[in-house]
Parts: C-alpha cells; sequence; structure tokens
C-alpha cells in the first residue's frame, strides 16, 4: 500500500483525543518506508496540524470531512490544494433550520470556528471532538452579513446538541430542505457543500499524487468514513465503529482504544 488515509476521532485517536504509542510507531515507519500519511476527519484545519505537528511529520489533510484538502509540514500548511465553500442560500437556510430546532451552529472557516447559540447552552458532551474546535462566539445575524456581503465564507458546518432527538429532527428538516447531512459522533451532525466527503476528495488528492486507488488503505468509524473507505483498495473499519461501516469494510481490526490501526498497518511495512 502507498497512502494510509486515516480518520482521527474514535479512529487514530484513544477515547481520551490521544494518539497510542503503537499507532505512532507505525506511522512513523510507514512514513520512512515510503508511505504517504492523509490524516481525514471532520475536524478543522487548525485542529489537524496540531496533530501532525505533535507526531513530528508531514503528510496530507483532508480536514472537515474532505472540505479543505492541503499538504501539511512542520505543523504549518505548505499547499492549499482544494477548498470547497459552501453556497451563501445554503449557509442561510441551514442557519434557519437550526435556530428553529434549537441547535448550536459550529461553522468552520480557515481561521478560526463561529459558534452560534439560540437557547442557553447545555452542557457540553464530554469529548475530545469539542475541544478541538477554535471558537468564537457569535450571532448569527452578524455572521450571515458577513456571509452575504463576502467578507467570510465556511467549508463546514457542525450542528451539536446533548439531545440526540434533536439532531434527528433536524436532519429530518435537511432532508426535507434538499441538503445532504452526516453524523461524524452521536451529538455532530455536519453539513458541507454538495458532493463533499472524504471519499470524492480522497481520490481527487489520489488522481493529485498519481497514485492508484487500489493502494489506498484506508481506516474509520463514523458514517462520514463509508465514502472513503469504498473507494479505497482495502476499507478497514474499527472494533468500535458503527454497524454500516463494518458492513461495507473489507476488514474489522481492534478498536481505537487498542491501537487497531497499527495492528493493520504492521501488516504492510
Amino acid at each position: 500500500m502507498k497512502l494510509a488515509a486515516i480518520d482521527l476521532d474514535g479512529t487514530l485517536l484513544d477515547p481520551l483525543g490521544n494518539i497510542p504509542k503503537k499507532n505512532q510507531e507505525a506511522l512513523h515507519t510507514f512514513d520512512h518506508q515510503g508511505g504517504i500519511i492523509v490524516l481525514a476527519t471532520g475536524r478543522s484545519i487548525l485542529s489537524v496540524k496540531e496533530v501532525f505537528g505533535n507526531l513530528k511529520m508531514n503528510g496530507y489533510v483532508l480536514a472537515s470531512n474532505g472540505a479543505y484538502i492541503a499538504r501539511v509540514e512542520k505543523g504549518e500548511t505548505a499547499a492549499v490544494l482544494k477548498r470547497f465553500d459552501i453556497p451563501v442560500d445554503k449557509i442561510s437556510k441551514t442557519f434557519e433550520l437550526a435556530e428553529q430546532v434549537g441547535v448550536t451552529i459550529v461553522a468552520s472557516r480557515e481561521t478560526q470556528d463561529d459558534r452560534i447559540t439560540f437557547e442557553s447552552i447545555a452542557d457540553e458532551v464530554d469529548s475530545p471532538y469539542y475541544a478541538q474546535f477554535h471558537l468564537q462566539d457569535a450571532s448569527a445575524t452578524e455572521l450571515l452579513r458577513q456571509v452575504h456581503e463576502g467578507e467570510i465564507s465556511y467549508f463546514k458546518l457542525a450542528f451539536n446538541d446533548p439531545d440526540e432527538k434533536k439532531l434527528k429532527a433536524l436532519r429530518v428538516l435537511f432532508d426535507a430542505a434538499g441538503i445532504h447531512s452526516v453524523y461524524t459522533d452521536t451529538h455532530w451532525l455536519e453539513v458541507m457543500a454538495d458532493g463533499v466527503n472524504k471519499g470524492t476528495s480522497l481520490l481527487y488528492l489520489a488522481k493529485h499524487l498519481q497514485i492508484d486507488p487500489k493502494r489506498i488503505l484506508a481506516f474509520g468509524d463514523q458514517e462520514n468514513d463509508i465514502e472513503m473507505l469504498k473507494v479505497s483498495g482495502v476499507g478497514v473499519a474499527m472494533d468500535n465503529a458503527l454497524e454500516p461501516v463494518k458492513e461495507i469494510a473489507q476488514q474489522v481490526t481492534k478498536s481505537n482504544e487498542e491501537a487497531g490501526v497499527a495492528v493493520v498497518l504492521e501488516k504492510y511495512l
């Protein structure tokens, strides 16, 4: 295998948000042997750069579920290969529906993540996923003004609430409005530009690097990983993955708590 595309939360990272030592060692060995590491995640580019910096490795990023494709070197963005901004009318509609349900929005742009809260903030779900955002609280009215005037743009909108029923209700509204959404975790529902997902972005990167998708090894655990596993030569689901992910994967490895990525990656070293 020439390229390893790896999700972060629930896959490469353990339940506390750390990278197990065995995973770190396997990644470094794969890199030293000429393999290409791609971190494919729902996290923002700001967060993924920190992960690469901590690993002391260079590689590629499919951030925000593939909406932002970049080369990272020494913990910094060396080159942006592609970004997919969400159309203004789609941003406006999702804001409207989120306000209707009372769900918090985290809107990601290149430099920060804007949080819009329509109800008093409930206790945040204790998850490393929330901690990765570089949050700035703002009003929906002001942000929409900036979006409409072209001052800012977003490539991912994340909707969060401790109440899973509210997110399910929001998804029904999204579906009725023709807005595709994907779960990245039980408490996170996310929206990108039409047609953008980890799978399409991974194929874009493979073409850029002139790598046959059959030589790609991909790892994931959540709904937003399914397309990526499908387009790869070998798609691997974690033992802690959702059942639909396991069903489409060619292999199931150990859980993220047991360094399941290393278990499989070591077979290709």
